[in-house]
């Protein structure tokens, strides 16, 4: 078995990003069982992503966050001087989920596909999760004809 293992060339960051990206779409989009055909794996994985990004924003923007930082780091660092560390990956992420501007700048494809995702469904996660919470218009109607409906009881004539 050690044979094997010393024989096999070491993955290079690229196989390893891209294993990593497969498992993780695969993942979500099987968690369960039953046919796996593309459509079928395209529809759960769909529906997957929507009902985690709705459940709970703000769970879901730490997780992209700390996600696509991570993913970033492993495709950039050695290749990009300007992610030396976690941290300006996860500046950099953090620039492109909240719109905002960094002096980094993805160098390799798979950076860049990372930073187009961040840039793509960042700026709605965070709205989302930085928002107010849902249903508090609804609530704050409610409010106020309960309000109406007392102050119109205490003008009636008795």
């Amino acid at each position: 078995m050690e044979d094997v293992a010393a024989a096999a060339p070491p993955l290079g960051r690229d196989e390893r990003l891209r294993g990593a990206v497969a498992l993780l779409a695969l993942g979500l989009a099987a968690g369960g069982a039953g046919e796996l055909s593309y459509d079928r794996l395209k529809q759960r994985f769909q529906q997957r992503f929507r009902s985690a990004m709705t459940r709970d924003p703000l769970d879901a923007l730490a997780v992209m966050l700390v996600g696509c930082s991570t993913l970033f780091y492993q495709a950039e660092h050695g290749e990009n001087p300007r992610c030396a560390s976690f941290l300006d990956a996860v500046l950099f992420i953090s620039t492109c989920v909240s719109g905002g501007y960094a002096d980094r700048l993805a160098q390799t494809a798979a950076g860049k596909a990372i930073a187009s995702f961040a840039m793509t469904m960042g700026p709605a996660l965070a709205a989302s999760a930085l928002g107010a919470p849902q249903g508090a218009d609804d609530q704050g109607r409610a409010i106020v004809e309960r309000l109406d409906g007392i102050l119109e009881a205490l003008r009636a004539p008795r």
